[in-house]
């Protein structure tokens, strides 16, 4: 008989699907697939749902629920014996007191007959191994699925084939969930549709959660609604609570620890600088947040961010709550601002407290006893912030491990503070001075240190007896700093070294010697004139970043930087002459040039340089006073590493030469004087690259090409924000130089070029922010274009010259990409910035098949899927407020299966593209095979140009 799977089943027909292709009914062989994936998420909904869809398929069927349960019991294996048994049998009385008859007559069944097998919500290998064996007791055809929390648990059990992660609803899903709920319709009613919107943003995506808050909202007003919104802010649902610290209670002590410690203070930070502090407390951090992550509790991105769902963070705040929860101050840790205030402004700390957060939304002055934490002696985390103290601090407690202050107030910390375990001191945009402080506090264990922005360090001082462990060293927008010390040359543990805009800074270490060091950052330091020395390889430094400042040469020495990747140099105001020893930099896939850099031009005879097409590029950039031309000459490619070029705005910049098909970046931003030619040779390498068929035609496309009026009335006038705001949200999305560049978004491809007009060869083109088109089964290679358009803000439509020059302002913005299918939402690249653009642009981008594959390949559903790709500028800024960025037009260039539309008449797409552009365009558009015969794939552009967030 089919089982009951759930009153409202939204969103699961495309997991359905996703799973049963995973499964291959066809093939003869024994498949088992493992279900992964957090408490409430819908596993067991979702198992039952494939159960209905191809139990005809098999002999028998069995679905065992809740094993994780009934295995706690004494008889629990019995128990599930005999429900196999007596469902094999068709004998409900069944009854085998001898185990090894139980076992002997399960594993008779299970290898004469094809079966359906579906073991949900399971947490222990070994429990599954006793009950129904391994593969061998399955006969050919048979299908094993296993439901879990437990990631690793399919990974340790020797007959796991595939596994399928649960991802949570996407916001239309949810939103229609929640209503059926809520409503009994799929759509929220109009009076509740806000609040019914802070319930999907509270829920994020969890099918239990929505459920359960959406029957206990039904049919009540609408001040009850906010009375338990408000309430679910500071206590979770107790229903919710239940299902999801199960996965909790299955950890031990440390990793209990471990994970209401991310839960109350580390959400998003750093897994490196977290596994650090947590190193220090003795809970074996590296092994247990793994154990957390494969439980599903919290995951880590692309960035090496430590994070977890909101609902997950909540139930662990609750948990400490629940210590206590009429007297703060004898919980483990303290978050909330009131709670904070409470305990510190009567005085009441205790030795329970292991952390505490001070953070409120608003600015706050508090008069603190300077003794207020004297009570506090086993405080390991100290984070403060947005907070004003009115008095002196006289105590701060020896055992911290993290001291974070924003807004620090005083020039120096505590005299008798003497932290010998601290690992992390982060006092950004304080008055510390660092003069005397190292001088009286030794810390061998202190790591991290960051006093960015802090305006009263004038200089560093000797940190190789105080701190010889430091990894991470943040003095960026010091802008009063003049002098470093020599010996931090010799700190060899340090791996990021961050001088950003430390305008003052002119006296370096006469040498670095830093063995760990991974990144060196000194753009925008204009009084720097010397590079110290580097007597020694440095192996590891892979980022050097001297933009903008007053070196006018490097050092012979610089050829022992062997494994640099990335070098950005040069300045407009100084000729920056490069020793020859930088051709012995054979690891340089990026390279930034900003004015007047010149390689050397001569080398060793008989040695042929890699470097070759970087010094023929960079010997061009002098241009002629007569004609002002800018051209790069064509070269014979040499360079195989190098995958990205940026040319930034340079006015008289004509010509590029032919570039290595390794490239992978090209961005030649607001080089407005770059010829036809030029531009079509860089589309169709993007073309050739991505392997894009040709002469591909819609019938089913109508194009609105006479839509100029609409076009001011596309602007979003309320996402018009300050420049500070805009580099805020970069911060945010690419935290630092070293994560971006090792991540998966460094490995992407993409054309930025001036223009206006989109290729007639996107066969697919539409003048609003989104486009839409049906595919086949199989998601296809897809290559996106976006036409970037600067109009003034008082006229509805304007061009200024050919490309829509803006002479008298410069724009900034930010805009969001996502890909819809079949209705369902799924982050492509969620955010992409753009800075200082003085005209239109236009974007090309792809992604390689087989990241497609696995990005979207789950949400296929049948023979006919419907696509929409859509791009919105999020944020945006005008520096004098007379232009704003638009979304102009989109194209696509995607093998569809389109219908024609009834009695419509396809416009030509010729109209929407010059005739000069197109005659090249086609023709070359056939594959590019490389030297080995296989294509080479091109990626998207992930929008990070030359100016970067470091």
């Amino acid at each position: 008989m089919p089982l009951f799977v759930a009153k409202y089943p939204v969103g699961l027909n495309s997991r359905v699907e996703a799973i049963i292709l995973q499964l291959d009914i066809g093939s003869n062989d024994v498949h088992t697939l493992g279900m992964y994936g957090l408490g409430g998420v819908g596993k067991t909904t979702i198992a039952k749902a494939v159960y209905n869809k191809i139990f005809y398929n098999f002999e028998r069927s069995f679905f065992l629920e809740n094993v994780r349960e009934k295995l706690r019991t004494f008889d629990g294996i019995i128990q599930l014996q005999e429900i196999l048994l007596c469902e094999a049998l068709g004998n409900r009385q069944l009854k085998v007191c001898s185990e090894s008859k139980r076992t002997s007559m399960i594993e008779n069944i299970l290898c004469n007959k094809k079966i359906l097998l579906i073991l949900d919500d399971v947490d222990k290998s070994d429990q599954i191994e006793i009950l129904i064996g391994g593969c061998d007791w399955f006969a050919s055809g048979s299908r094993i699925i296993i439901t879990t929390r437990d990631k690793h648990l399919l990974h340790t059990f020797r007959i796991c084939h595939s596994t399928y992660m649960v991802n949570e609803l996407g916001d239309h899903e949810a939103l229609e969930l929640f209503s059926m709920h809520a409503f009994q319709k799929n759509k929220a009613e109009e009076d509740y549709l806000e609040l019914t919107y802070q319930v999907i943003l509270y829920a994020k995506g969890i099918p239990l959660a929505l459920s359960i808050i959406g029957a206990n909202l039904h049919g009540r007003s609408e001040l009850e609604w906010k009375s338990t919104l408000d309430k679910y802010e500071r206590i979770p649902d107790k229903d919710i609570q239940k299902v999801l610290q199960v996965s909790y209670q299955g950890l031990d002590d440390t990793e209990q620890n471990i994970f209401l410690d991310l839960a109350c203070f580390f959400k998003g930070y750093f897994k490196d600088y977290v596994v650090d502090i947590l190193n220090s407390c003795d809970i074996y951090p590296i092994i247990g947040i793994q154990k957390l992550i494969d439980k599903c509790l919290i995951n880590v991105d692309q960035f090496n961010k430590i994070w977890m769902h909101d609902l997950l963070q909540q139930m662990g705040r609750e948990i400490v709550r629940q210590e206590s929860p009429e007297k703060p101050e004898l919980r483990s840790r303290l978050w909330y601002y009131e709670d904070v205030f409470e305990v510190l402004m009567e005085n009441k700390g205790s030795d329970n407290i292991r952390g505490m957060m001070i953070v409120p939304p608003e600015p706050t002055k508090l008069q603190l006893e300077a003794y207020c934490f004297e009570n506090m002696k086993n405080l390991k985390f100290l984070m403060v912030g947005n907070v004003d103290i009115c008095r002196g601090l006289e105590y701060l407690p020896n055992g911290l491990r993290v001291l974070d202050w924003l807004w620090f107030p005083l020039s120096s910390l505590p005299s008798n503070f003497h932290p010998q375990n601290l690992v992390a001191l982060n006092l950004p945009q304080s008055r510390i001075k660092l003069d005397n402080l190292f001088k009286r506090i030794q810390c061998r264990s202190l790591t991290h240190m960051n006093f960015r922005n802090c305006q009263y360090i004038r200089k560093l001082p000797d940190l190789l007896s105080a701190t010889p462990n430091v990894k991470k060293l943040d003095l960026k927008y010091c802008r009063k700093l003049v002098k470093i010390h020599d010996s931090i040359g010799y700190l060899d543990k340090l791996e990021s070294w961050d001088l950003k805009d430390c305008f003052e800074l002119h006296i370096l270490p006469g040498c670095i010697v830093m063995k760990s060091l991974k990144v060196l950052n000194l753009m925008g330091c204009k009084r720097v004139r010397r590079f110290p020395d580097i007597p020694q390889r440095m192996e590891n430094l892979k980022y050097l970043i001297l933009a903008h400042t007053a070196i006018t040469e490097l050092p012979p020495s610089i050829g022992n930087l062997a494994g640099l990747e990335l070098l950005e140099i040069g300045s407009p105001f100084y000729l920056c002459q490069l020793p020859i020893s930088i051709y012995e930099l054979q690891h340089i896939s990026r390279l930034f040039l900003y004015g007047n850099v010149q390689f050397p031009k001569s080398v060793r005879i008989g040695k042929q340089t890699p470097l070759n097409f970087l010094k023929r590029l960079t010997s061009c950039f002098a241009h002629s006073e007569k004609t002002k031309d800018l051209n790069l000459r064509e070269c014979t490619i040499r360079f195989k590493r190098l995958n990205v070029l940026v040319i930034f705005d340079y006015k008289f910049l004509k010509k590029i030469p032919t570039l290595p098909e390794g490239i992978r970046r090209i961005d030649v931003c607001n080089c407005v004087s770059l010829n036809s030619e030029s531009l079509r040779k860089l589309i169709l390498q993007f073309g050739r690259n991505l392997g894009l068929p040709q002469d591909m035609k819609c019938s089913g496309v109508k194009i609105d090409l006479h839509s100029h009026h609409k076009l001011s009335h596309q602007i979003d006038f309320s996402s018009r924000v300050s420049m500070s705001e805009l580099r805020v949200l970069l911060f945010e999305s690419f935290p630092a130089i070293g994560v971006y560049l090792v991540s998966d978004l460094a490995k992407i491809y993409g054309i930025r070029v001036p223009g206006k007009k989109i290729p007639k060869w996107f066969n697919h083109q539409s003048t609003e922010s989104s486009i839409s088109f049906w595919v086949g089964p199989e998601f296809p290679i897809v290559a996106l274009c976006v036409a970037f358009h600067l109009v003034p803000l008082k006229d509805s439509y304007a061009d200024n010259d050919s490309y829509g020059f803006v002479r008298d302002d410069i724009i900034s913005w930010a805009c969001d990409l996502r890909i819809f299918i079949n209705g369902h939402k799924r982050p492509f690249i969620e955010r992409v910035f753009y800075f200082f653009m003085k005209c239109n642009h236009l974007w090309f981008f792809g992604m390689p098949h087989s990241q497609l594959l696995r990005k979207f390949g789950d949400l296929m559903q049948g023979d006919r899927n419907h696509i929409k790709i859509s791009c919105k500028i999020s944020h945006w800024t005008s520096e004098f407020g007379k232009f704003a960025p638009m979304v102009a037009r989109m194209g696509v260039h995607v093998e569809c299966i389109c219908s024609p539309p009834s009695s419509i008449t396809t416009q030509d797409n010729s109209q929407n593209v010059d005739d000069s552009e197109d005659t090249m365009l086609t023709p070359l558009l056939s594959p590019c095979s490389t030297s080995n015969g296989s294509h080479t794939n091109l990626g998207c552009l992930d929008g990070l140009r030359c100016w970067r967030p470091w």
